[in-house]
């Protein structure tokens, strides 16, 4: 279930639900020779994370494999953040995990599906395919 859990990562970075978060600065901040002002509402923007080619080779192309251990890809800290972070990191993250693992393991080994038609991925407003991807599924026989 290792590779399930590259899959898990690569879909939630390529289309996590949420597409970031409002924080109030606490004191003035300098960043990148900008200050923002105490008080401020500030929104870190997950998907401009997670689509940021100096971070992610390839950011806009599903691969799964980056998140195996000797694929030499690495991520620094606070960089692949789907489920928050620190003292807000949502605390149903890891039955989330669970769910889509057993939803994937449930699904490629019961049904096999093919395309309806070709479709294409959009990143704006959010992640989504252009036609819904409508596809032909059909349940495996069982052995």
């Amino acid at each position: 279930m290792a590779f399930t859990q590259c899959v898990v990562n690569e879909t939630l970075r390529i289309a996590n639900i949420i597409g970031g978060i409002f924080r109030r600065t606490m004191t003035d901040i300098n960043v990148k020779g900008y200050t923002i002002p105490k008080g401020w509402k500030v929104f870190a923007s997950f998907r401009g994370v997670h689509l940021d080619h100096e971070y992610f080779k390839d950011a806009r192309t599903f691969n799964p494999w980056r998140w195996q251990d000797d694929s030499g890809a690495t991520c620094p800290a606070n960089v692949f953040t789907p489920f928050g972070g620190g003292q807000r990191l949502c605390p149903g993250y890891e039955l989330a995990r669970v769910e889509l693992s057993v939803f994937l393991h449930h699904l490629v080994t019961r049904f096999s599906w093919t395309p309806a038609e070709q479709d294409k991925l959009v990143f704006f407003p959010t992640t989504r395919t252009q036609k819904r991807y409508p596809i032909n599924v059909q349940r495996r026989n069982r052995v």
